[in-house]
């Protein structure tokens, strides 16, 4: 796998959620066992939106020549994937989201470890 290939799938998840928070939230809540309360609907909301920029950085990143941007671009998405994966362990085993929860914690786990793969290779070749 490639930084390309990395960020274009970080993208495109990021995208999708994104689209499925801003577009359908109370699916999207009522899918992870949240509240249908309007102040609920609209963070997920703003949530989405967040995805969204997140994914919209990640699809023009892979393209960038330049590591010290790249490696920019994987940092924040570092940063992203262990406060979502750890909002996620915890609402999921505190009961907030049910057990659908995990697959969020799955998704950061594997979007983590290729940030952190990515960013250690990349400082490989800069040494």
């Amino acid at each position: 796998m490639t930084v390309k290939l990395y960020l274009t799938i970080t993208s495109v998840l990021a995208v999708l959620y994104g689209l499925g928070f801003v577009l359908i939230p109370a699916s999207m809540v009522a899918l992870y066992g949240g509240p249908m309360e309007p102040h609920v609907i609209l963070n997920v909301q703003y949530f989405g939106s967040a995805l969204l920029a997140l994914g919209v950085i990640s699809w023009f990143a892979k393209d960038f020549q330049e590591w010290v941007a790249v490696r920019g671009v994987l940092i924040g998405i570092l940063v992203s994937d262990v406060v979502g994966g750890l909002l996620s362990i915890w609402a999921t085993i505190t009961g907030v989201l049910n057990g659908f929860g995990w697959s969020s914690v799955i998704v950061y786990v594997l979007l983590l470890l290729g940030a952190l793969y990515f960013l250690w290779a990349g400082s490989q070749k800069t040494t």
